[in-house]
């Protein structure tokens, strides 16, 4: 009655260990490849895996004769050099300071303001030696003068600010005080 039952799994007899390969793979012994002769690549070549120098470039090659060269530069020389003037630098003054530091301390602005209603004056000399000025000896009259009238110019440019930025401050701090007042008012 009982018969016995046919697997029908046919993985229980079969054994993977003790199968050989069906073709034997073959085993590469001897290479044809031979290695491209060195050269310099970039850090750049390298990584990306792309040449992007111009090594082979023939660009490379100087060839160059002397009627292509141009002459070098000479004191001597009939061709005039380029004379580059240097503009001198503004004279730090007061009321330079007084605007930029207005922004952090707005009343400063005001007090740069003051600055358009005071004439700038050579300081007074020591009434011991009357022959020498005491300010700046090293330079004649006219040297002064000119002096002071670049830092009256540029001291008074920077006045002009400080008039403009205390206005417009002002101008800001009325209109946000009636804003503010009509919306309060209205409430």
């Amino acid at each position: 009655m009982s018969a016995p039952i046919a697997s029908t799994s046919s993985s229980s007899n079969f054994d993977l260990e003790a199968q050989s390969p069906v073709s034997p793979v073959p085993v590469l012994t001897h290479s044809t490849w031979t290695a491209p002769p060195m050269r310099m690549l970039d850090p750049t070549d390298e990584q990306f895996g792309y040449t992007f120098s111009t090594h082979d470039s023939r660009h490379d090659e100087r060839r160059q004769s002397l009627s292509d060269v141009p002459p070098p530069y000479a004191e001597e020389s009939a061709i005039p050099l380029p004379e580059y003037t240097l503009h001198a630098p503004e004279p730090v003054t007061l009321a330079m300071f007084l605007f930029k530091f207005g922004f952090l301390f707005p009343p400063f602005w005001l007090f740069g303001a003051f600055i358009l209603l005071s004439p700038l004056r050579e300081p007074s000399q020591p009434s011991s030696d009357e022959d020498t000025p005491a300010w700046m000896p090293e330079k004649t009259e006219e040297e002064r003068r000119e002096i002071i009238a670049t830092i009256r110019t540029t001291e008074l440019k920077w006045a002009r600010r400080c008039l403009c930025a205390f206005c417009i401050l002002t101008v800001l701090a009325v209109g946000g005080g009636i804003t503010a007042w009509a919306i309060l008012r209205r409430s």
